[in-house]
């Protein structure tokens, strides 16, 4: 198999996702439990609309002042938003490896995070040809529509692209669509199939 493009998850695969971290931030700084941000900002079903794309970054703002009484301006909460994402160095050297094909970070992540990104971890959008959010293409894994975005996005064939993500639904979907698709555990085993399928 010759793959031209190889596509990475971001929380949970190039960064180690800590959601409890966001959120205890986020308390801290509204002055509110846990609980309640959790439940404004995601249980609630606003923080799916902001992965769909639906809600711009000073929605987002608006609605953390007013629903938690955030105190801060815009990039406090990218920052304290961030602290959910810890990238990982061993899964970004691999993504730098992979070079010279073209690589492609796949998230499921809203503006505010995107618009974040040059600044808060410019390692890892430095890695990429393409940041594919799904806020920009208005759809989330595992939906199809997703997938042949983000295919599209980087001019690239099914049959030719590798999927990196620590979701089994997401592996799935993928690889229905005719996509190369391995499942994420740790960089270790990562390094193991990238030699056996690049």
């Amino acid at each position: 198999m010759k793959v031209d493009v190889v596509l990475f998850d971001l929380g949970g695969v190039v960064c180690r996702f800590l959601p409890e971290r966001r959120l205890s931030a986020l308390a801290r700084a509204c002055g509110v439990p846990p609980e309640t941000v959790d439940e404004v900002l995601f249980v609630s079903g606003f923080d799916h609309l902001c992965d769909l794309g639906k809600v711009p970054v000073e929605e987002i703002l608006d609605r953390t002042r007013a629903g938690l009484g955030f105190p801060g301006g815009l990039r406090e909460l990218q920052e304290l938003w961030c602290l959910a994402f810890d990238p990982d160095p061993a899964v970004l050297a691999l993504a730098e490896r992979v070079r010279p094909r073209r690589t492609g970070l796949f998230t499921d992540n809203g503006p505010l995070l995107l618009d974040a990104m040059p600044w808060a971890f410019p390692e890892v959008a430095e890695r990429f040809d393409e940041l594919i959010f799904s806020c920009v293409i208005g759809e989330t894994k595992p939906r199809p529509h997703a997938f042949t975005r983000a295919l599209e996005m980087l001019d690239a064939h099914p049959e030719r692209t590798l999927f990196i993500d620590d979701s089994s639904r997401n592996v799935e979907a993928a690889r229905e669509l005719g996509i190369t698709a391995v499942r994420f555990e740790d960089a270790r085993r990562l390094e193991a199939d990238l030699a056996g399928l690049l």
